[in-house]
């Protein structure tokens, strides 16, 4: 074990976080921990949000980012409350068993709740260095409860902790956290052959499946293309989304998008590129891309329904979130695409591969003592 001295530094805004030595901290799979992500978090998160920065021997070595959230925070599928009664619905191992366990609702036996890794959906972690030690990780979980306390909160959340993240789940399971499974996070490795190379990844139906819906997109006279996110796109990508929000019963408005695609254009800058589809000289369909150390990470998307039924449901969908990106980000040499969370069997049919992701939560207090037993 090692014998340097451990200090703890502690930010109230991701502007303080000193950013070079937080940045050595992240994978090509942190964007959402990046810099850029955490003030469009702060910026949207209606609550306070607090980081760590561990160092051993005067080197930074992990860091956490922490949320605390009540009922009025608008990132619901991120909360542990309401994320416990979602996996409870879908069967997700040990879910509904915990849900049994809460006196009363979630929302009241877990909120507030400090949830830590990150305000987003899929990869909660401790960003830390390929050698971090069992007591750094420690030393930052333990950071985090104290805070937690410190604010009132009711409980400790870590809602999407990787399968493979072996020490913090080993941490967290020493100290009495309870654990459900919260989802499965979607990826895509981008061959090098291109498109051609990609089929060969997916079964000999799904194979014949693709190429019948590229060929109804080329004979319907749809146009593909990727290029950098520009103002003047922003409106019309909004009632895009707006139309596949509404379509799936949420309410949502094309101001909501405008908002969050001008954020991230202000933010990321050249690294934010828009796929879209146009039909008749009008943009008929969209998806964002976020680019992160070679790896893409796919974000919004739209699509005009009426036009795409007029022409006998046209599969724009697949051909703008999965068949032309891998297209183009072979050609870019972009390594991998990341597809997140929810639609788990369109994804792994499409050539993804899913880790699980799995929740755990620390209710602080005297529930945590009756539920720890």
């Amino acid at each position: 074990m090692s014998t340097e001295r451990i200090t703890l530094h502690t930010y109230v805004q991701s502007a303080d976080v000193p950013y070079a030595a937080w940045a050595r901290l992240l994978r090509p799979e942190d964007l959402y921990l990046d810099e850029h992500w955490l003030r469009v978090a702060e910026r949207t998160a209606g609550c306070p949000m607090r980081y760590a920065l561990l160092h051993r021997g005067g080197v930074p070595v992990a860091g956490l980012a922490t949320a605390l959230a009540d009922k009025r925070a608008p990132w619901v599928l991120a909360r542990p409350d309401t994320l416990l009664e979602f996996s409870a619905k879908d069967g997700r191992p040990g879910a509904g068993e915990l849900l049994e366990a809460l006196p009363g609702t979630p929302a009241d036996a877990l909120l507030p709740t400090l949830v830590c890794g990150g305000r987003h959906m899929g990869r909660s972690r401790v960003v830390a260095r390929p050698e971090v030690t069992h007591p750094d990780v420690e030393a930052l979980v333990a950071w985090a409860e104290e805070l937690a306390v410190e604010q009132g909160a009711a409980s400790v959340a870590y809602p999407f902790v990787e399968e493979s993240d072996k020490v913090l789940r080993q941490v967290l399971r020493e100290r009495g956290y309870l654990s459900h499974e919260s989802g499965r996070y979607s990826m895509l490795s981008v061959p090098p052959g291109g498109f051609d190379d990609y089929l060969l990844q997916v079964s000999a139906h799904r194979r014949r499946r693709i190429l019948t819906e590229r060929r109804r997109i080329s004979e319907a006279g749809i146009r593909m293309r990727i290029e950098l996110l520009r103002a003047e796109l922003i409106p019309r990508l909004g009632e895009l989304e707006y139309q596949l929000m509404e379509r799936y019963g949420v309410a949502w408005s094309p101001e909501q998008s405008g908002q969050v695609l001008g954020e991230m254009l202000a933010e990321f800058g050249e690294d934010v590129r828009v796929v879209l589809a146009e039909g008749d000289g009008e943009v008929r369909g969209f998806a964002t891309i976020l680019q992160f150390r070679g790896h893409w990470y796919a974000r919004q998307s739209g699509f005009d329904y009426a036009y795409q039924d007029k022409l006998g449901k046209l599969p724009l969908y697949f051909e703008t979130v999965y068949y032309f990106p891998v297209e183009e980000a072979a050609r870019l040499g972009i390594s991998t695409i990341h597809y997140g969370l929810g639609s788990e069997g369109a994804k792994l049919s499409r050539g993804c591969t899913a880790e699980p992701q799995y929740s755990y939560l620390l209710p602080v207090g005297p529930l945590g003592k009756t539920l720890r037993g």
